[in-house]
């Protein structure tokens, strides 16, 4: 005769634990998970947006990215990932007879840290090939500078609160008249500790 096993509600074994935002967003909690073992969670992303995170219902078309890095307690430390504008967004700022100048830049921060930046210039009519290379140039000298100049948490700060673009868009608009100017996604190659 087969003897019956004795099955183990997981659910019971599980507990919950905050997410927190890294210390360059201040520490906010940023969500919650459930997980029987702390360690499961080293490793998982969270997405949210800047308005669920700072309450600015201007930004609500960034995407921020973090991993959990620690988990101490019941709170889970992240450390940040990347960051993307929707596509939502970028979709409503392209129009016809408008030419986008994208350029790809890889930098490495002051503080060692290691990112791929995306960046997105549109311009107002057409633009000629040698322009948009120009335009290219300008934007990745600037965000190259930026890097070596500033750790991490400062330069995402600067590209969020869209200083960055700003200078980007004063630099570039000298070569020919643009409607904005954005980083549109920045992402961690290797971090400082790596």
């Amino acid at each position: 005769m087969a003897r019956a096993r004795r099955r183990v509600d997981t659910w019971k074994t599980k507990r919950w634990y905050e997410i927190l935002a890294p210390k360059g967003f201040g520490e906010v909690k940023i969500g919650e998970t459930l997980a029987s073992d702390p360690s499961s969670l080293i490793g998982r992303t969270v997405e949210t947006t800047m308005r669920e995170l700072a309450g600015d219902f201007t930004k609500q078309h960034i995407k921020l990215k973090f991993v959990i890095t620690d988990v101490k307690g019941n709170q889970a430390y992240t450390a940040f990932k990347g960051h993307a504008l929707s596509r939502e967004y970028m979709r409503s700022q392209i129009r016809r007879k408008s030419t986008r100048v994208e350029g790809v830049v890889d930098v490495t921060t002051k503080d060692g840290w290691k990112l791929r930046v995306k960046t997105i210039a549109i311009a107002i009519g057409r633009v000629q090939t040698a322009q948009e290379k120009a335009i290219r140039r300008v934007m990745s000298d600037l965000v190259k500078k930026e890097a070596e100049e500033k750790d991490l948490d400062l330069l995402i700060q600067e590209i969020i609160q869209n200083r960055l673009s700003v200078n980007m868009y004063r630099a570039a608009s000298k070569i020919y008249p643009l409607k904005r100017v954005e980083v549109r996604k920045v992402k961690v190659l290797e971090s400082a500790s790596a």
